[in-house]
C-alpha cells in the first residue's frame, strides 16, 4: 500500500539546514497497525505529515496505492488526501461552534455528498462510537475522551484507507485514552491501515509492528506476533 524510498526532508532554520528525515526507505502493508516511536524532535511528526500529504519531501518518493502522490500536483495530493486519508490528532481540532454531529459531517458537506446519505452515514458514526446522545451537544460540552471519539469519526466518516493518529491520547486521562485506542484499534478489522505517533510505551507495545525513529532515521522496525491486545 505505502512505500517510501530515500525520503528526505529538510527545512531552513536561520542560516542553518536542518535534516528532520534522512533516507527513509519503509514499506507498508493494507491494514497494518503500525506504532512511530523516538524522542522528541527525531522526525516523526515530519514522518507523519509526509504520509498524510501536508508536506512534500526533499527528496524521495511515496508511492501510496501504486500512485507515486510525490508527482501529484498540490490539487490532485488534496483530492487524494480527501479521499484516502483521515487524521487523529492530540488537540482534537473539532470547530467549536458546530455541534459532534456537524462536525462528524464536516467533510462529507465539503466532499458535496447529498444530505441523506451525511445524516444516515453520521448517525451510524456516531452511533458505533457511543455517542449518539451527544449528536447536538457542541465540543465545549463533551469530555475530552467524547471529544477525542468525535475527532475519529470525523476523521474516518469518508472511509479512508490510511489513518494517521498523532499522540492521540497525549490529552486523555487513562480510562479515556484505553476507550480513544480500543476504537482505533477497531478499525483495523474493517481494512484500515493504522499509524500511531506516540511516547506511550503502553500504547506502542500494542501494535503489531513499531518502528522507532532517532535523529530522523529509522533505527529499529520490528515486527510483533503477540501483542497486549
Amino acid at each position: 500500500m505505502i512505500r517510501l524510498q530515500g525520503i528526505h526532508r529538510e527545512f531552513q532554520v536561520g542560516d542553518q539546514i536542518v535534516h528532520a528525515l534522512n533516507g527513509v526507505d519503509v514499506e507498508i502493508d493494507t491494514g497494518e497497525y503500525i506504532a512511530v516511536t523516538g524522542p522528541s524532535g527525531s522526525g516523526k511528526s515530519t514522518l507523519l505529515n509526509l504520509l498524510g500529504l501536508l508536506d512534500r519531501p526533499s527528496a524521495g518518493t511515496y508511492t501510496l496505492d501504486g500512485t507515486d502522490v510525490t508527482s501529484l500536483t498540490d490539487e490532485q495530493q488534496a483530492d487524494t488526501r480527501n479521499k484516502k486519508i483521515g487524521f487523529v490528532f492530540q488537540f482534537f481540532h473539532l470547530v467549536p461552534r458546530l455541534t459532534a454531529a456537524e462536525n462528524v459531517e464536516l467533510p462529507m458537506t465539503l466532499a458535496g455528498f447529498p444530505p441523506d446519505e451525511r445524516k444516515e452515514r453520521v448517525a451510524a458514526s456516531l452511533a458505533d462510537i457511543g455517542l449518539a446522545e451527544r449528536a447536538h451537544h457542541r465540543p465545549d460540552q463533551l469530555s475530552g475522551g467524547q471529544r477525542q471519539r468525535v475527532a475519529i469519526a470525523r476523521a474516518t466518516i469518508m472511509r479512508p484507507s490510511l489513518l494517521l493518529a498523532d499522540e492521540p491520547t497525549g490529552n486523555l486521562d487513562s480510562r479515556s485514552g484505553a476507550e480513544v485506542i480500543r476504537i482505533l484499534e477497531a478499525l483495523i478489522e474493517l481494512g484500515i491501515t493504522l499509524v500511531v505517533v506516540t511516547h506511550d510505551e503502553k500504547i506502542a507495545s500494542r501494535a503489531q509492528r513499531r518502528i522507532r525513529i532517532v535523529d530522523g532515521g529509522i533505527e529499529t522496525d520490528v515486527r510483533v506476533q503477540d501483542n497486549a491486545r
